[in-house]
């Protein structure tokens, strides 16, 4: 009989078993447009952000609440805390100038607490990612599922309007937006066309329905 762990992947585990970086190259674009000199990733797993954007000039500390994770990021190089669950952040007020919360609030059971942390130790803005749950229907319907949606702990599904909702309670001013659009029909393309398809899209050739994950920009002020 087949387990939960022979098909759903458990994030609290899963990056121990990685070789190389899981650092999106979308998000460090996402970081290089929004982020503040100083950074905090909140969630940071084994540090491969960390270590991508130090490598870009930015001075970035991380904390995790994985004590396996912290201790993998710091052989790494990392400059990473532990962070308990549910209880305040080990930062004093202010201390940085960005926090980044990426593919995080969906796997907490508080996710407002944590933002509130997160806006507390920001002096700027809190940026944050998650996956976009507003197509399930549709990708259903194409016999299609996001890899995000096998992992054990994702308990949170939001959508572009629960994300606003939440952000709206806790931030003065917020920006959410769809990216990295699902192209089904690019799919069977072989990869040169699969890119040129890609660079025609962002030159706005076309229109996205389907959409990966939000990407939101909180500020403080």
């Amino acid at each position: 009989m087949l387990k939960k762990t022979d098909i759903y992947r458990d994030s609290k585990t899963w990056y121990s078993g990685l070789g190389t970086s899981v650092a999106s190259q979308e998000l460090l674009r996402f970081c290089r447009r929004s982020a503040g000199k100083r950074i905090l990733d909140l969630g940071c797993a084994t540090g491969d952000y960390c270590l991508e954007l130090s490598k870009l000039g930015y001075d970035c500390k991380g904390a995790d609440i994985n004590k396996e994770y912290v201790a993998a990021a710091r052989k790494k190089g990392v400059d990473a805390s532990e962070a308990a669950p549910g209880e305040r952040l080990p930062f004093e007020d202010n201390s940085f100038d960005t926090v980044l919360v990426f593919e995080v609030l969906e796997h907490v059971q508080d996710p407002e607490k944590l933002l509130r942390e997160a806006k507390r130790v920001s002096a700027g803005n809190v940026l944050i990612t998650v996956p976009d749950c507003g197509d399930r229907a549709e990708l259903g319907g194409c016999k299609l599922v996001c890899e995000h949606f096998l992992e054990l702990d994702h308990v949170n599904f939001f959508t572009k309007a629960d994300l606003s909702a939440l952000l709206a309670a806790n931030f003065p001013k917020f920006t959410v937006e769809r990216g990295e659009p699902i192209l089904i029909w690019n799919a069977g393309l072989p990869p040169w066309l699969r890119r040129a398809v890609s660079v025609l899209y962002r030159l706005g050739a076309f229109r996205a329905e389907l959409f990966n994950r939000l990407y939101a920009v909180a500020e403080k002020k």
